[in-house]
């Protein structure tokens, strides 16, 4: 059917075509439930379970049954064989009788009325004599004893298994701890990834007195603790100069192994997993290069400033394999890594290095608990909504400072409240006191975004293998937590022009003569109303983009070197509205190509934040 939604404005087509589509759908969904009488979910629900049933009955029946012959399980087997032929036959002739008894069965114990008239019964029946053919095969495998996988009571034992040699090796809830193959060796033994004691030396040049891993040795007492190094070989000795180490790095919430010290302890962690870094090192800076020559031991400064830099190249995670990154332009190969990035990564690392380290402190990785990073967010959720608007305000505050003037100014809220209170003062004055001074907090949507880029820190150092356990691993937020979080803040989200508008209409600008015909606060409202484009694609706009095509005017949303799009799939080309054309947006196309202007509105600057038109036009539009 074809009728009129009776509008000539595409923004309220779009609403009108979208409430009726969604009518239409509830319309055929309904028409569609009383026609059809075996439904997809129905026939799912009996194709498994005809396949549940019929691996569960063979083997309850292998259970209970006691021993067989030689020729009774050969004859088992041929039997499957005759069985499976048959299936095949079924399928090559397209014989549906074969499944017709099973399918009835499943359905009998399922509770479910098959009605075999249905168009889609011929379908079903196919796939439930694919089924039957599948579950013959599978009888046959384990009625030779063959098995796709352990068994459940196997593999919940080995899940659950617990290390014996080293009874004190524990993690804390929360933190991705890497596998460390020296914590499954027993106390004083020599760790898998170490070298063979017969290659080691000792300073002296005599051979370490390393005993055989089949007779190790006790852990040393308090006395032997008193004596030299070189009295007596460390725990863990075939690992002495096989790594270049800075500081004593002592993981938090790890148990450090019996039998090791602090350095020893981070020689095993080293030997077992290296660091392994993928990405070209000569194209870093001279600052990332020394936090990756370190083995272990990388602050949480140098860690976000490599993993901005890294971005900045073109890499992108997950870093435990090779990559190949984007080609970066020839006048971007020089410029700052701020530079280099996307306005979106340029606010996160802003973010990021102003906050973190005030909250965490700039420590080795390894040291920060998973209680600071749960602290640290508990205040990231505090800091204000417009933290970042004013570049004065930056360099005037850091973040910890901006997040205490505002709860100083919730708590006098809080107090002023209790005092009105106290007045005898009604509900609505003091949801009024609360709708004007409440204290605006970044969004949950803001929160998690800045939350998440420490969790990608994180994975980065544990793929670069320069960590040996990940506290930025709970950074991390389920949908349903993000819907939860969204629940406990006030609707934030845009709402379409209502009858207002025509309140914007009848304004000043668009109703008395314009003092420039290509003013910016005139035309871009009328354009975003009638075509439905982007701010940012209108503002964007020159007399190249205005055309004509067998008669009908159209411009063209491009994307170009210099003109941005959302996506790609947002360059369109969109007839022009009459309307439009009546007031003289084509007179404005001609004027500008013979003043030689690039776009329709040369006068529009840039913002310097956002590098894009809307920032400066948005904030005009605001004053008008």
């Amino acid at each position: 059917m074809c009728f009129s939604l009776r509008t000539h404005l595409p923004r309220d087509a779009k609403i009108l075509a979208r409430r009726l589509t969604e009518m239409s759908d509830l319309v055929f969904a309904a028409d569609a439930e009383t026609m059809m009488a075996i439904v997809p979910e129905i026939q799912v629900q009996l194709l498994e379970g005809l396949a549940r049933f019929e691996i569960a009955a063979f083997e309850q029946a292998r259970a209970v049954a006691g021993p067989r012959s030689a020729e009774a399980a050969a004859l088992d087997l041929r039997r499957e064989e005759a069985l499976q032929a048959t299936l095949r036959q079924a399928l090559w002739l397209g014989d549906r009788e074969v499944a017709l008894r099973p399918l009835r069965h499943v359905a009998m114990h399922l509770g479910i009325e098959l009605d075999e008239a249905d168009a889609d019964w011929t379908a079903l029946a196919y796939e439930a004599t694919k089924v039957l053919l599948d579950v013959s095969q599978e009888r046959a495998r384990r009625q030779q004893g063959v098995y796709d996988q352990p068994t459940a009571f196997f593999r919940s034992a080995v899940s659950t298994a617990a290390p014996v040699a080293v009874p004190h090796r524990t993690a804390s809830t929360g933190i991705t701890v890497a596998p460390a193959s020296f914590a499954t060796c027993e106390a004083g033994s020599v760790p898998p990834a170490s070298a063979p004691a017969s290659t080691a030396a000792n300073t002296d040049g005599a051979a370490p007195k390393t005993p055989p891993a089949s007779a190790p040795s006790p852990a040393p007492d308090r006395q032997e603790d008193a004596t030299s190094a070189e009295e007596r070989p460390a725990r863990g000795s075939s690992l002495a100069g096989s790594t270049s180490l800075t500081q004593v790095i002592v993981p938090a919430g790890l148990d450090r192994p019996e039998g090791y010290d602090d350095e020893a302890w981070q020689k095993a962690r080293i030997a077992a997993r290296p660091p392994r870094i993928l990405v070209d090192r000569k194209l870093l800076s001279e600052e990332s290069r020394a936090a990756l020559e370190k083995q272990r031991g990388i602050t949480l400064v140098e860690a976000i400033e490599l993993h901005f830099e890294i971005l900045s190249l073109g890499y992108r995670a997950p870093f435990s394999k090779a990559q190949k990154r984007k080609a970066i332009p020839v006048n971007m190969k020089n410029a700052t890594v701020e530079e280099r990035l996307c306005e979106d990564h340029r606010s996160k690392r802003r973010l990021a290095l102003d906050f973190w380290p005030s909250a965490l402190g700039d420590e080795p990785v390894d040291e920060i608990h998973v209680d600071e990073v749960n602290d640290a967010l508990e205040r990231l959720s505090r800091v204000p909504a417009n933290h970042s608007k004013s570049e004065k305000d930056r360099g005037r505050y850091n973040l910890m400072e901006l997040i205490e003037k505002a709860d100083a100014r919730q708590a006098q809220l809080e107090r002023d409240i209790e005092a009105e209170r106290a007045r005898g003062a009604g509900s609505e004055k003091i949801d009024r006191m609360r709708l004007q001074r409440q204290e605006a907090r970044i969004t949950v949507t803001t929160f998690i975004k800045h939350g998440r880029v420490l969790r990608a820190v994180g994975e980065m150092l544990m793929d670069m293998q320069l960590i040996d356990q990940n506290p930025f691993s709970v950074c991390t937020w389920s949908n349903s937590d993000e819907k939860e979080l969204k629940s406990t803040e006030g609707e934030s989200k845009r709402q379409a022009w209502d009858d207002r508008i025509y309140d914007l209409w009848g304004s000043r600008i668009f109703q008395e003569p314009l003092e420039d015909v290509g003013d910016l606060l005139f035309w871009a409202p009328l354009i975003a109303r009638h075509q439905g484009m982007r701010m940012e694609e209108i503002l964007q706009l020159g007399p190249e983009d205005f055309g004509v095509d067998k008669g009908i005017q159209y411009l063209r949303i491009r994307h170009t070197i210099v003109n941005g799009v959302k996506t790609l799939s947002s360059a369109r080309t969109l007839p022009i509205h009459p309307q439009l054309i009546e007031l003289g947006l084509l007179k404005l196309v001609e004027l500008r190509k013979k003043q030689g202007h690039l776009r329709l509105f040369p006068f529009l600057n840039r913002g310097k934040q956002m590098g894009t038109f809307s920032a400066n036009y948005s904030k005009a539009f605001g004053y008008y």
